[in-house]
């Protein structure tokens, strides 16, 4: 049964928040001792109320040395037992002798680090009202850790919920959920005679697109054996889904009792009064702490926003934060929730790799079950889109189970090199797709420097097709019989004027008032003078050396030094 935010409540959360503030400096056993006093009043509530103060209170050891170098240093300074109080005190003072410290600060550590006897040292205050809307939240997210699924509609902003989900790793599944005027949410998403146009539009959605959502998820009562990481993940869900608007959930609880394992149903929706504030709550404004009322005034602080964003910057997975840290060559790894459609289902990996136009999914299957694994199985047979499969040995699957996708079982550690052969097989695809297209097109040829990278930035392709498509139409204005038609050898002509050196075009005309600088008595004699020249004309640093080889240059280095490496022309 959820808190009211009545007086009764608002007072009794309101003492036992002073009652956390008074104890700052105080032992641990003083604050429960008092708060013993209060359980008598309503304990199930009270003990609630006080483990989420805890969790805001800051507890520690206050002592002039460490409890355990105390105890051991008396034990060696009386032989093991002192027999009489004499013996004590001598024992107390050769020990605080070796210490350094005073009997009394001896006196005081020897038994500091027991629990009672730890020092409150700090404790976040909030009010009334958010206590006990925590204390609600918190009820559900302990009813939730025993569920064997739950069904989420919301209408709302589910991108951060989603987000959430995907970091935790927990096993789920997303639809488009139609509106209707009987229900605001149908839940699963059928054709129903809909025009097979209007149903492949309705998902080419964009997910900020999307009305309404059904998301699936199974719970840790669903797994082999409950996950105590699985299940707060799962349970943590709750307080994402609070910052949306217009949802509903149900979950299908587990209850152990007297009369045995039974199924309960548990359903829940935005109208629920005990998660949002009453005006009788409005008496009791939310108390910030110094830092957050510094960001309140700068307007950068917005409740119950911040934790989930401060997570978003950090992975829940270690298989996740594993990967997001390969280095995959020229590769970017982007971690963010793409809804891909799976024929009536939604599917969402946890990366995207993206390189010159090249878009391949990559999903790391972690939590699971075998009728979650076959749903998986069934949507990714469903999914378009190229998607990378990274599976730990230990799921008991096979790549047969996945005959349409690129499988890689690992032990432990992730294989870069991999994951890098598959890229490499839709590098190569795409290398000719669009080296097709560009021996198709006729690109402009103006100014002493063209870089190819900017060109094929320009037009989607990779730099690697461009620049075999260059280097054969140079080939050809150099040996027009090559080219084959007449036509074709005039439109090539414009390529005689340059020569491909790395990824540059570079005009003839250029090069040689470079080699008339370079060649100037005296203008370059180590390879720094060089550099002078070609940063003057505005070269690229990876056509220094090619452009000193075409010109007929050499480099002598004698050290790591550019000053002491000596330019030469070949054959001198």
């Amino acid at each position: 049964m959820y808190a009211a935010f009545d007086p009764e409540n608002l007072e009794l959360t309101g003492l036992l928040i002073e009652t956390f503030e008074q104890h700052i400096g105080k032992t641990y056993g003083e604050l429960l001792a008092e708060l013993e006093g209060y359980e008598e009043m309503n304990y199930r509530f009270i003990r609630g109320l006080s483990q989420l103060l805890e969790r805001r209170t800051v507890i520690e050891t206050d002592a002039a040395v460490d409890p355990s170098l105390a105890r051991e240093t008396i034990f060696e300074a009386c032989g093991g037992m002192a027999l009489s109080p004499a013996e004590r005190k001598e024992a107390l003072q050769k020990a605080a002798k070796n210490l350094s410290i005073s009997v009394g600060e001896l006196e005081k550590a020897l038994w500091a680090d027991l629990e009672e006897n730890q020092v409150v040292k700090s404790f976040l205050p909030l009010s009334p009202t958010e206590l006990i809307r925590q204390y609600n939240i918190s009820l559900t997210q302990t009813l939730l850790f025993r569920a064997i699924d739950l069904d989420i509609w919301t209408k709302g902003d589910f991108q951060k919920l989603l987000w959430k989900i995907l970091r935790s790793g927990l096993m789920y599944s997303l639809e488009d959920a139609e509106e209707t005027k009987g229900e605001s949410y149908t839940g699963k998403e059928e054709s129903h005679g809909m025009p097979e146009s209007k149903y492949e539009e309705k998902y080419e959605k964009k997910p900020e697109e999307l009305s309404a959502v059904h998301l699936h998820l199974d719970g840790p009562a669903s797994l082999f054996r409950i996950s105590e990481r699985y299940g707060n993940s799962f349970a943590k869900t709750f307080s994402v889904l609070l910052m949306s608007k217009g949802w509903r959930l149900r979950a299908s609880i587990l209850h152990k009792g007297y009369q045995g394992k039974r199924i309960l149903e548990f359903t829940l929706d935005d109208s629920e009064e005990a998660f949002k504030l009453t005006p009788e709550a409005a008496l009791y404004p939310e108390i910030l702490s110094p830092e957050l009322q510094i960001k309140e005034e700068k307007g950068e602080y917005k409740a119950g926003i911040e934790e989930i964003d401060a997570e978003e910057a950090a992975y829940d997975s270690t298989l996740e934060q594993m990967f997001g840290s390969l280095s995959l060559g020229s590769w970017k790894i982007k971690r963010e929730p793409t809804i891909l459609k799976a024929g009536k289902h939604a599917f969402v990996p946890d990366f995207s790799l993206q390189r010159n136009g090249i878009k391949v999914y990559l999903e790391i299957v972690g939590f699971w079950t075998p009728e979650y694994l076959e749903k998986k199985i069934r949507k990714l047979k469903q999914v378009k889109e190229p998607v990378i499969l990274l599976i730990d040995r230990k799921l008991k699957c096979s790549e047969k189970d996945f005959p349409s996708q690129e499988v890689i079982f690992f032990d432990r550690k992730i294989p870069a090199n991999k994951v890098m052969q598959i890229l490499r097989k839709y590098e190569e695809k795409k290398l000719s797709e669009d080296r097709s297209r560009l021996e198709e097109m006729d690109f402009p040829l103006s100014g002493e420097l063209i870089s190819l990278e900017e060109i094929a930035a320009g037009k989607g392709v990779l730099p690697e097709a461009l620049k075999k498509v260059v280097e054969d139409r140079l080939v050809k204005a150099v040996e027009p019989e090559k080219s084959g038609k007449s036509e074709e050898a005039g439109e090539l002509e414009k390529y005689q004027d340059y020569l491909l050196l790395e990824n540059y075009l570079i005009h003839r005309q250029l090069l040689e008032r470079i080699n008339l600088e370079l060649g100037k008595p005296g203008a370059v004699e180590t390879y720094a003078d060089a550099v002078k020249v070609f940063e003057s004309f505005g070269l690229d640093r990876s056509l220094y050396y090619p452009v000193l080889e075409q010109l007929g240059y050499r480099v002598i280095w004698t050290g790591l030094s550019e000053e002491n490496a000596r330019v030469r022309k070949a054959g001198d």
